[in-house]
């Protein structure tokens, strides 16, 4: 399961919506992968953030990595609902 959907390629750039927890936690990971990422609207849902984001194209496969990471790094803190609540989301939003 993911938890990045591509919404769709500009000429430079590529628009994304990723899931985070409150405390941003892919920020860190984006800053280790050298991604510059322009967020844009956040929305919050329960501990979970929903987060639209726009990347370089040149940038997106290290995004997509960062975000492979989060997955692991939301296990390891303890957030044991993350991918359900991934899909949950997603669902939701027609996704």
């Amino acid at each position: 399961m993911k938890n990045f959907i591509k919404l769709k390629d500009g000429i430079i750039k590529a628009t994304y919506i990723y899931v985070d927890c409150d405390g941003n936690l892919a920020d860190t990971l984006f800053a280790e992968e050298k991604v510059r990422v322009s967020f844009g609207r956040e929305w919050m849902k329960e501990s979970y953030k929903i987060v639209f984001c726009k990347v370089r194209k040149k940038d997106a496969n290290n995004f997509e990595r960062a975000l492979k990471k989060l997955e692991n790094k939301m296990l390891l803190i303890g957030h044991k609902d993350y991918i359900p609540k991934c899909k949950e989301i997603f669902k939701l939003l027609g996704m």
